[in-house]
């Protein structure tokens, strides 16, 4: 009962860390256009001689660098927590199909960490100031749909996981 409980904390942690970071990704580029939209008294001055239009490349520069760290120390958050889940799972079940569950969201997540992230921040900062569209913008969002896509999968397996650990106990 313990190993169970301990799998929900775990399974309960990855979902609303998995959902913290979809609000960060959208959230950091609302705060650029809402701080070119009313800017503070201070950043007025400060930037006197820009536009917005010549400010907001800088600023979503900034909100994509925020991306580019949380999105790393995520991915390297959730393999721990990958691994926790399939020990705990392993540990719990005797089915192969929960079993199996929990190996995918291991699988997932090494995936977007090991390959998908590094690709987009690498691609992401070939582009930051330069959204002219082309090849490499072009791959740059086949990755980050790649990524949604997966993430999508993922949390959606984990509610699974979530679901039937709540029904079985």
């Amino acid at each position: 009962m313990r190993l169970r409980i301990l799998l929900g904390i775990t399974i309960g942690l990855w979902v609303a860390g998995t959902l913290f970071m979809w609000q960060v990704a959208m959230k950091n580029f609302a705060v650029v256009e809402s701080v070119l939209a009313e800017p503070p008294a201070g950043l007025t001055e400060s930037v006197s001689p820009l536009t917005a239009e010549q400010l907001r490349p800088a600023l979503r520069y900034q909100a994509s660098e925020a991306n580019r760290l949380f999105f790393s120390g995520w991915g390297w958050t959730q393999i721990p927590l990958a691994l926790a889940t399939l020990a705990l799972t392993w540990m719990s079940f005797t089915c192969k199909g929960l079993r199996g569950i929990a190996f995918a969201t291991l699988l997932i997540a090494l995936f977007l960490q090991l390959h998908v992230v590094p690709e987009t921040i690498r691609l992401g900062e070939l582009i930051d100031f330069d959204r002219s569209g082309g090849p490499v913008e072009d791959t740059f969002w086949t990755y980050h749909h790649l990524y949604t896509g997966f993430d999508m999968l993922k949390f959606l397996l984990l509610l699974g996981l979530g679901g039937v650990l709540v029904r079985k106990s």
